[in-house]
């Protein structure tokens, strides 16, 4: 199988995986009101879903929320979570 298809796949299954976290996710970040606040949300959304899902799934997540993100039309939080920087040390289920 083509490597676009597979990966098209696993991202299609990743957003029906964790469409919850998505969800809400990209609620709590879009509803900031300043850069502090936006940070703050990107962190503990993140830092739940890693501790949900492990380590190991943390970039496919960020990636797929940035999306989520862009999709509702908020660019500026898009690039936010995109660029964001996270050690996950959490220990996963």
């Amino acid at each position: 199988m083509p490597k676009g298809k597979s990966s098209g796949s696993a991202l299609a299954s990743a957003r029906f995986e964790y469409s919850l976290e998505l969800a809400r996710g990209s609620s709590y970040i879009g509803s900031t009101l300043t850069p502090e606040t936006e940070e703050r949300a990107i962190a503990e959304t993140i830092k739940q879903f890693c501790v949900l899902y492990g380590e190991a799934q943390v970039t496919l997540f960020q990636k797929i929320l940035a999306e989520e993100l862009q999709h509702r039309g908020n660019q500026h939080a898009a690039l936010a979570v995109a660029q964001f920087k996270f050690n996950c040390t959490c220990g996963a289920r």
